[in-house]
Parts: structure tokens; C-alpha cells; sequence
């Protein structure tokens, strides 16, 4: 059984994996998905395509030739609710930004993250529309395409804003817009992507000074907690408590201004 600490300081196999990222996300460009490839699951506007599946499957066999210690959780498994197993586990989405992917929009990406115990220790997100890689491991620092980053602490009013909504989850979406609301008043500007990984990534890269969405999918961010606290950015709930791995969560991440920000509005709104 391979320690947390070898497996975070192992240059080697962090490329590794990365490499298997890459080549998943290679996948998905130069696809034109045809609506006969096209699944509907749970929820309004809530898809999935056999590309997904394929991209899981290989990463699936390429984590277990890599990592054969590793627990492995995809999003299409339908069993990412409950009690994660110890040890090290796979938190994956093959594909983030299905709907994006439908209508190619070409703004899509592959999110693996790596938990020990239940902590996130690794991450990997790739948007292959712009060959862009973010890795982080715990201890190690953050980097997009092998470049080191970490985030100037900015406020809203000094950076763009950015929210999640998905038509399949619009419980709380009143709410959200009251906040996109505020935070469009005090922020540079607001944008919305359609992939929840990759929004979070672009916090930690410097884009957005804050993000949020309600009840975003553990394979959602667990590879981008780590990338986003590396950074040197926060990542919690609305309540303030940390995310959670088995169940969905609601997301405010942002630099530590930014974040406060955030969090004061949502106080303000839901008091």
C-alpha cells in the first residue's frame, strides 16, 4: 500500500496521470454527438452521451494499471452517495459540461480527483479546447500547464464574478440569482460557464475573483479543491463548512476577500 506521502511527491506518476487526463480530454474534440448518442437522465436537461462512458472506462483501467490501490468513483457509476471507502479513491468526471459538449460549445473538461481518507490530496482538470492543464497535490502547489500560480487576493470589486445553474437543479435558484444580483452590483462582471470544474480552476487561475452554485456533484470539484487551495483560494459551503465527497454540496469558492464577500451576501439573503 503506497503512502500519501510517496504518492504526492512522486513526480513521476504525477505526469502519469496527467497524461491519462490529457488523453481522455483528446477524446472529446472533433465529436459531433448525434441526438441518437445522446441519454436523458435524472432531472430536466440533465445528460449523458456513450462518450462519457468511454472516457470513464479508460480512465478507469489507466488509474487502476497506475494506481491499482486507488478506489474508483465516476460520475456515470451511480454510486457516489454514501460512504467512501478509506484509503485512496478516484473521484472522476469524465466529462464536466455534458450540455456544453452536446451543443459544441467547445467549453468542456475531464476533473479526476484523488482522495485519501476522505481528504483531497490530488487533482487534474483538462479543457482540451484549449489545451489547458491544471494539477495540483497537496504540498506541492498549484500549476496550469506546469506553470506555478497563486492567486493576488482580490475583492469583488476588483475581478470578475462567476455562478452556476443547471435547468435539472433550480431548487434554489431564486436565491442564486438574488445573489448574482448583489454580486453583479459590486463586481467587475458576471459570467456563467456550463462546467463547474472548470469555473472553479479559473478561480484558482486568476479569472474569477469568486464562485458559487448550489448542490454541485462531488465529482464537480473534488479534483479543484486541491488545485483551489494550493492556489491559495478558499472552497466551502454557503454555511461555512467544509464540502462534502458523498453528497452534493453548496459551493462558495473565491480568494479570501472575495470568499467573505460571497458569504456575507448569502447571509444577508437567506437570514
Amino acid at each position: 500500500m503506497q503512502t500519501l506521502e510517496a504518492v504526492v511527491a512522486d513526480t513521476e506518476l504525477l505526469l502519469q496521470l496527467e497524461e491519462a487526463v490529457r488523453t481522455a480530454g483528446r477524446h472529446m474534440t472533433g465529436i459531433r454527438v448525434e441526438e441518437r448518442e445522446i441519454e436523458q437522465k435524472e432531472g430536466r436537461a440533465n445528460f449523458v452521451t456513450h462518450y462519457d462512458r468511454e472516457n470513464q472506462v479508460y480512465l478507469r483501467e489507466r488509474f487502476a494499471e497506475l494506481t491499482p490501490y486507488a478506489t474508483f468513483v465516476g460520475e456515470e457509476d451511480d454510486a457516489h452517495e454514501g460512504r467512501l471507502p478509506e484509503g485512496f479513491v478516484w473521484i472522476v468526471d469524465p466529462i464536466d459540461g455534458t450540455t456544453n459538449f452536446l451543443y459544441d460549445l467547445r467549453l468542456s473538461c475531464v476533473s479526476a480527483g484523488l482522495l485519501y481518507d476522505g481528504q483531497p490530496v490530488a487533482g487534474f482538470v483538462y479543457n482540451p479546447y484549449t489545451d489547458e492543464m491544471y494539477r495540483a497535490a497537496a504540498g506541492q502547489g498549484a500549476m496550469r500547464n506546469g506553470r506555478m500560480i497563486h492567486v493576488r487576493d482580490l475583492p469583488l470589486e476588483k475581478g470578475l464574478a462567476c455562478y452556476g445553474c443547471a435547468a435539472y437543479n433550480s431548487e434554489h435558484i431564486e436565491t442564486m440569482f438574488r445573489c448574482v444580483s448583489e454580486m453583479f452590483s459590486r463586481a467587475l462582471g458576471i459570467r456563467t460557464l456550463g462546467t463547474g470544474a472548470w469555473a472553479l480552476c479559473s478561480v484558482a487561475g486568476g479569472g474569477f475573483v469568486a464562485y458559487t452554485e448550489y448542490g454541485l456533484k462531488p465529482w464537480d470539484y473534488a479534483a479543484s479543491v486541491v488545485i483551489l487551495k494550493e492556489a491559495g483560494c478558499l472552497i466551502t459551503q454557503m454555511d461555512g463548512s467544509p464540502v462534502s465527497f458523498v453528497q452534493p454540496s453548496d459551493i462558495v469558492a473565491g480568494t479570501p476577500m472575495a470568499h467573505a464577500q460571497v458569504m456575507e451576501i448569502f447571509r444577508g439573503i437567506t437570514r
